[in-house]
């Protein structure tokens, strides 16, 4: 039996913020140290102990999730009425011994909660953890594997930032990412040329908790999708998978696709998987095992579509696992799992007005088709306030079903600007 522990602030602890050589940090959620004058701000609490509720479908029913905050007992219910099985929860600090730990990602925390098992798991080199999902190692071997297309660079301070878009031009287009993680949510497009008022303070925390900045070209995208395995020691790449993405226009991660065979979109899949044989060597021999998720994407070229294989390398898991757990649970279907702030929906008082709302695209449990709640809508710690996000799965027979699954998704919950 597997016991997953969701520390999902994991890329925050591989970013270190230095202010005249000292190491500035604070204590998040989950007792690990964050970085200072994070692009993510200081790290919310609430949203960081809620993130195991939105992990539930990646454990089987026989698995554990270990959890900050009860599972508020409504959701389950409602789930047990669409007939979906969730795990057990353990409230944190407790846990069970006799279980195999899994944490979202391996750093100082993570192997401290492992040591308490009977039997720890294999922990893999942290230094290479750190490495592995830095940008700057994923750059470094697209300019090794695809000489002459790599045109991503690290960029060590403001001025020479500033110095190298100084020299080019206006009508290009480019995106700055911190040298790890955060899904994308602190990427900020960029245009040649002088930076605007509005961008230097959105940059300058970048190079404040990582230390450089990533700039890549901004290519005209027309897929985004995402490879999934699991690097052995023997450097082999198993358990592939992947999914479709679905991100804001500055990247950042908004959702999933999972199709029914769980795979990349089959036009990539095979050559996918052929990176992913290339890179579990590649991470292997820094000393990292375990799972890695890769973002990739198809762009616009002047020869036809182009792949773009090595985006992100995630070394942990993936934020998509519960979609793909849930596509384990409803085998033939089609899957659309997205994330959002209940500001930007028009939220039901209740999961019995939910089903009002949605009427007939409502998740049926005999059909296994429709829209479903994936995480919980309301808190039950005697307060007011709604998750800092929730989540919703469209579940149809065919693409063709999402789309009208989406619409009424749209209608019944009322999306505001």
């Amino acid at each position: 039996m597997r016991e997953y522990f969701v520390n999902t602030d994991f890329d925050s602890s591989l970013c270190v913020a230095k202010e005249n050589g000292d190491v500035s940090e604070k204590r998040n959620a989950g007792g690990e140290a964050s970085p200072a004058n994070s692009p993510a701000e200081t790290p919310d609490n609430a949203y960081l102990r809620e993130m195991p509720w939105h992990f539930m479908f990646a454990a089987h029913s026989d698995e554990s999730v270990l959890v900050h905050l009860p599972l508020p007992p409504d959701f389950r219910a409602y789930l047990q009425a669409k007939g979906m099985s969730l795990p057990h929860t353990v409230l944190h600090p407790a846990f069970t011994p006799e279980a195999e730990f899994v944490p979202f990602g391996w750093n100082a925390q993570a192997v401290k909660l492992a040591a308490r098992y009977a039997r720890p798991p294999e922990v893999p080199d942290l230094a290479a953890v750190k490495t592995a999902n830095a940008r700057a190692f994923a750059l470094d071997l697209e300019r090794a594997w695809f000489p002459g297309t790599c045109r991503g660079r690290v960029i060590e301070n403001m001025s020479a930032l500033i110095d190298f878009l100084s020299t080019r031009s206006e009508s290009e287009g480019w995106v700055a990412k911190g040298d790890h993680g955060y899904a994308g949510t602190a990427n900020r497009r960029l245009t040649g040329g002088p930076l605007s008022e509005e961008d230097v303070p959105r940059i300058e925390p970048l190079f404040a908790a990582h230390g450089s900045v990533v700039l890549e070209p901004w290519d005209d995208r027309l897929l985004d999708m995402a490879m999934l395995f699991r690097v052995t020691a023997q450097g082999t790449a198993e358990e592939f998978g992947g999914h479709g993405l679905r991100n804001s226009r500055d990247g950042a991660f908004l959702g999933v696709e999972v199709a029914p065979d769980r795979m990349p979109p089959a036009s990539w899949s095979d050559e996918l998987r052929d990176h992913a044989a290339r890179l579990a060597i590649a991470l292997s021999r820094l000393g990292y095992i375990g799972p890695v998720g890769v973002d990739a994407y198809v762009h616009r070229t002047p020869a036809g579509p182009g792949l773009r294989p090595l985006v992100d390398i995630n070394a942990r898991l993936s934020m998509a696992m519960p979609a793909h757990g849930l596509a384990h649970r409803l085998p033939k279907r089609f899957i659309r799992w997205s994330w959002h702030k209940p500001r930007k929906l028009r939220m039901p008082a209740s999961y019995a007005e939910l089903e009002t709302l949605l009427g007939s695209m409502a998740f049926d449990a005999k059909k296994r088709e429709g829209i479903l709640a994936v995480s919980p809508l309301f808190r039950e710690d005697g307060t007011d306030a709604k998750p800092k996000r929730v989540g919703f799965a469209l579940i149809a027979a065919d693409a063709t079903g999402l789309e009208s699954l989406q619409s009424a998704f749209d209608l019944g919950l009322g999306r505001t600007p």
